[in-house]
């Protein structure tokens, strides 16, 4: 496998992991320390970064050019065969938007949830990246 690619999955995982080790996660917890709450939102800010990266790579390796959004780059991506549905990579890239454009507004009920029952989307996008890749 690519070695940025490997790299940037390495990346998800170890979020992944750090988002794991929280769980059960609770509105509570979020509302009551904030440092958890600031963590998650960047780990999951990191995950998707990093996920829009492996499909920016994967579509330069296939001599494409660059896609002009994240969201294009994850259409592309399952266009090409590399990610069987856009859906869920989809709704992450909208999260992503959302809290880097409106930070304020994101809800510890918004981050319990991701944490608590979404974080297997990007378990299946490294499933998948590396299927593609062959690692």
């Amino acid at each position: 496998m690519n070695g940025i690619l490997l790299r940037k999955l390495r990346v998800i995982e170890q979020v992944l992991a750090e988002l794991q080790s929280l769980k059960p996660l609770s509105v509570e917890q979020l509302q009551a320390d904030w440092k958890i709450r600031r963590a998650v939102e960047r780990d999951l800010q990191i995950a998707i970064e990093a996920m829009i990266d492996v499909c920016q790579r994967i579509l330069s390796e296939k001599g494409q050019t660059p896609a002009t959004t994240a969201a294009e780059a994850i259409k592309r991506c399952v266009q090409l065969g590399v990610l069987s549905d856009e859906q869920p990579y989809r709704r992450m890239v909208q999260f992503r938007n959302f809290i880097v454009h409106q930070y304020e507004e994101v809800s510890p009920a918004m981050l319990a949830d991701l944490v608590n029952h979404r974080l297997h989307d990007f378990q299946q996008f490294i499933r998948e990246v590396r299927a593609y890749a062959g690692g």
